[in-house]
């Protein structure tokens, strides 16, 4: 699969999160440059389970009291998500789970 192959928005996310799997989060964050490891994965099973439960992407602070709750204490903080998703944890992570671009990010 390549990113020619996947019907994108004008943000580049996923124009119909039904049609995500973990072979398009691959295309998606290698088309960034980002090759997903296991932290990675975590974030973006935790951002698109909220989603797919409310249909709205957390807010980061709301996303890091989830994370409390899911992972541990050590990595739920905003300086850990960066480190992993530079250019703005909360859009990459939406975007690599195929959801559509947070409202409450620029």
């Amino acid at each position: 699969m390549e990113i020619t192959d996947l019907q994108l928005d004008a943000n580049g996310h996923l124009s119909d999160y039904n049609l995500w799997n973990n072979e398009v989060a691959k295309v998606l964050s290698a088309n960034d440059g980002f090759e997903l490891n296991k932290e990675h994965w975590q974030i973006i099973k935790l951002v698109r389970d909220i989603y797919l439960e409310t249909e709205t992407t957390p807010p980061m602070r709301l996303l890091i009291k989830l994370m409390k709750k899911e992972f541990s204490e050590d990595i739920a903080n905003s300086r850990y998500l960066y480190r992993l998703f530079p250019d703005g944890p909360v859009r990459l992570a939406s975007k690599y789970a195929g959801l559509p671009k947070p409202k409450h990010c620029l």
